[in-house]
């Protein structure tokens, strides 16, 4: 159970704390009359609601207090009036969100609703931390790439770090396509899709290593690869259930998977996410996509995939259009870990089913995707306990 305080002077605001935050069944709401009376200790509360009749300050204290006690506390404040040099103040003290207490019930009710959230996910992933931290890593090393908006180069950087790590690094690497339904990963690599994880799905009860050996589909790289199902409608066959399992036993199989995801955020999405070592978030100068991955960045972290897990790549990132990457550093919240630069040699690529690292190695684009995939490389050295 999630606790919610109320740092309320009067007393009266608990009740409407209590009423707006109904939805959140778990929750337990209670009031102190000052910040000295908060435990930010094992049992901090999920969210610290600093109440009108209580100055606004008392909020910045409690965000700078929940974060020097490393607690996963939220804080909102609902002041009696809300402007531009609050909001800063606010900001700057690591305050979740300010609302003023004559906006609509429904307002407060979210900002309410939104921190509470966003300390569960928190407390999830400093769970899965700690548990990780005694946790001796087997097998190899799972990254996803992710957006949730198309074209923006997604399958382009999973076929070529899948490339870059089998055939530049010489790991043995396998590339899973999970675009179920609309998947691309044949095409671009010139692959005849003989062999599907459909295949694998429908024999899901007789498999092991060689099966699914026998049903990866093999690049002249080195990298094997799953291919997304021919027809759509045969993606129904692969459940999330046997999705698990099929990348369980890759991570037995192999140095390094990689796993290419639908323009989605849906429940096979979500248990690429939750079998992955490391998230590639893709992005494009443009303001459709930049929103897109704010959203999805805000969405990850409330879920739980937080503490380094997820990388933002920027593609096309010299792209002349009037943005600069730290605005979009600033408007996502979050630092660009790579920077994919526009070169027409990409869609040629595309075209010829070869992707950039093998047929334009000493390309700007291919150094770029060469740079994650060596950092891929040397994460899965440190978790084998060798660095190649």
């Amino acid at each position: 159970m999630g606790l919610i305080t109320v740092i309320d002077r009067s007393g009266e605001f608990v009740d409407v704390v209590g009423t707006l935050s109904a939805s959140q069944s778990d929750a337990e709401v209670h009031a102190v009359a000052a910040l000295d009376e908060v435990s930010l200790g094992a049992e901090a509360p999920f969210v610290v609601v600093v109440a009108p009749s209580t100055p606004p300050a008392v909020g910045f204290q409690a965000a700078q207090a929940a974060e020097a006690a490393g607690a996963h506390t939220s804080v909102v404040i609902v002041a009696e009036s809300v402007d531009t040099s609050l909001m800063r103040a606010a900001m700057k003290a690591g305050v979740s969100d300010v609302v003023a207490a004559a906006d609509p019930a429904t307002e407060i009710a979210r900002a309410i609703t939104d921190a509470y959230t966003a300390a569960q996910g928190r407390q999830r992933a400093a769970a899965q931390e700690a548990e990780a931290a005694v946790t001796l890593p087997v097998g190899g090393r799972v990254v996803t790439v992710f957006s949730t908006k198309g074209g923006v180069g997604k399958t382009v950087l999973s076929t070529n770090l899948g490339a870059a790590l089998a055939k530049g690094l010489d790991l043995k690497t396998a590339l899973v396509d999970l675009d179920l339904q609309f998947g691309d990963v044949g095409i671009m690599l010139g692959l005849a899709p003989d062999r599907t994880i459909s295949d694998v799905a429908a024999s899901i009860e007789r498999l092991d290593a060689d099966l699914l050996w026998g049903h990866m589909t093999h690049h002249d790289s080195g990298l094997d690869v799953l291919l997304a199902p021919v027809r759509p409608e045969d993606a129904e066959t692969v459940t999330t259930g046997r999705i698990s399992r099929i990348l369980a036993l890759l991570r037995e199989m192999y140095d390094v998977v990689v796993i290419d995801t639908a323009a989605t955020l849906d429940e096979v999405v979500l248990t690429a996410l939750d079998k992955s070592d490391a998230i590639y978030a893709m992005t494009m100068m443009d303001v459709a996509s930049i929103k897109n991955l704010k959203i999805s960045v805000q969405k990850l972290a409330q879920l739980g995939y937080a503490n380094g897990l997820v990388h933002v790549v920027l593609n096309r990132a010299d792209s002349k259009v009037w943005l600069q990457p730290h605005e979009v550093e600033r408007a996502v919240g979050s630092e660009i870990y790579a920077r994919i630069p526009s070169d027409r040699i990409v869609p040629r690529s595309v075209n010829k089913g070869r992707p950039v690292v093998l047929d334009e190695p000493r390309s700007d684009v291919a150094k770029a995707i060469m740079g994650i995939a060596k950092s891929i490389a040397a994460s899965a050295g440190e978790e084998s306990g060798h660095v190649s």
